[in-house]
């Protein structure tokens, strides 16, 4: 899978599961600053969640304790296909295409905006200004900028209720929080826990604005004056907070409802353990498969544990001295090079990573226990990775102790789609051993 694809499908399921514990437990709750701060906390863990990896302790099955060698992974080059290639570009091509249309009109807007500042006239206000434009048809807020028809009453109760409304707007930055929402849904527009989180943000804005005005015993007073101002409200910016922005009924509901504070705190921690999971599931890895690879001269030594005396039938991890492949590591290349195939099927699927061989070198130099470990591949790679390790010439054998050993190897074979004709081939001058190679847990 493509690491873009593997990104999204993480960030997905992340902000999948955050998102319906808040549906659940959070929304439709007086408890707003709360609210709003678990929606862009949601969408920033999603966001961030797929990008770490963090290591565990411990150990996996036929990983660590292996003996192994300083050096890059055998490399298998196959050709995925005119088609399959083609299909993945324009994959990315379209996908490029609509973020960009997205960012535009995320651009049109703040340039419209940017007009109607201009080409209005501002009067300074405590900690706002406010832009009289004849083209705002209703009070709409921006950043610490508040829109006003020059014809339309400011002295009244209802002028007022619906200043003081877009002054806590203002003053709560929530133009912020909408910047923020447009930018990721331009750029991570499949998503569509996304697009839920933004329209919800939206009305948390609008709860935390409606607090203030309807204070003080308003709170009838200011509905009927929602009611009047939606059933005449045009179509709004994406950016701006406008008073009669939509849903009507769910703010007018939160005006009324008691603030239920018994279970408050329970509904706030049961986040934390959803959380907690999250951060296991995606971003903990026991092992990691990826090696950077070194130059053949500075292969490490393989320490000496001189504390191994056990009987003849044990299988070592760490010897003094490791068994080899009959003419050294440059005759085990051409071997790999020689009888590895790219599967077909990988090929057409366009199917690519490390396969991991787990094997035993016995006494008498012979290959047997063949397996592989780490996250299955599928598509004949692995088949295809031991067949080949099954078919090796018996290989000169470890020693320990001045006796020969059973000792046990993992050999990495990373197979890479390239767009010539399909080869195998292998970087020359490296060993066909690295060090830690690991699985994800």
């Amino acid at each position: 899978m493509s690491m873009i694809l593997l990104y999204l499908a993480k960030a997905a399921l992340c902000s999948g599961l955050l998102f319906a514990y808040y549906c659940l437990a959070l929304r439709n709750q007086r408890q707003h600053r709360w609210n709003r701060a678990y929606l862009l906390g949601l969408t920033a863990v999603s966001l961030l969640l797929p990008l770490i990896s963090i290591p565990l302790p411990g150990n996996s099955t036929g990983s660590a304790g292996i003996l192994q060698y300083t050096a890059s992974a055998f490399t298998v080059n196959g050709n995925a296909g005119s088609h399959t290639t083609s299909s993945w570009h324009w994959t990315y091509f379209a996908y490029a295409a609509v973020a960009a249309a997205l960012l535009a009109r995320f651009g049109y807007a703040v340039w419209q905006l940017h007009r109607l500042i201009r080409g209005g006239r501002r009067q300074d206000g405590q900690h706002y200004q406010l832009i009289l434009h004849p083209a705002v048809s209703s009070p709409f807020s921006f950043f610490r900028f508040i829109f006003w028809n020059p014809g339309a009453e400011q002295q009244s109760a209802e002028s007022r209720h619906i200043l003081q409304h877009e002054q806590t707007h203002v003053r709560k930055g929530h133009s912020w929080d909408t910047l923020f929402m447009e930018l990721v849904t331009a750029l991570c527009w499949p998503n569509p826990v996304f697009h839920f989180v933004k329209r919800e943000l939206q009305v948390v804005h609008e709860f935390e604005a409606d607090e203030v005005p309807a204070g003080n015993g308003q709170t009838k007073a200011y509905a009927e004056n929602l009611l009047r101002q939606v059933l005449c409200a045009p179509s709004a910016n994406l950016l701006i907070h406008h008073f009669s922005q939509p849903p009507v009924k769910r703010r007018i509901m939160m005006l009324t409802r008691k603030n239920d504070t018994r279970y408050a705190a329970v509904r706030k921690l049961m986040a934390l353990p959803l959380a907690a999971g999250l951060i296991f599931a995606v971003s903990c890895t026991q092992h990691k498969e990826d090696v950077v690879a070194a130059k053949p001269e500075e292969k490490a030594q393989t320490p000496v544990d001189r504390t191994l005396q056990k009987p003849t039938n044990e299988i070592f991890t760490v010897v003094e001295n490791p068994p080899v492949f009959p003419g050294g590591d440059e005759a085990l290349n051409k071997y790999l090079s020689s009888q590895i195939k790219y599967p077909d099927e990988a090929a057409e699927k366009g199917v690519e990573g490390t396969i991991f061989v787990k094997f035993i070198v016995r006494e008498d130099g012979s290959i047997t226990d063949v397996t592989t470990v780490g996250n299955k591949k599928g598509a004949g790679l692995e088949e295809e990775s031991i067949r080949v390790v099954k078919g090796m010439p018996k290989w000169n054998p470890g020693v320990q102790n001045g006796r020969k050993v059973d000792v046990e190897f993992n050999l990495p074979i990373r197979y890479t789609l390239v767009d010539d004709d399909k080869s195998t081939s292998f970087w020359p001058g490296q060993s066909p051993f690295m060090p830690g190679q690991k699985t994800k847990c």
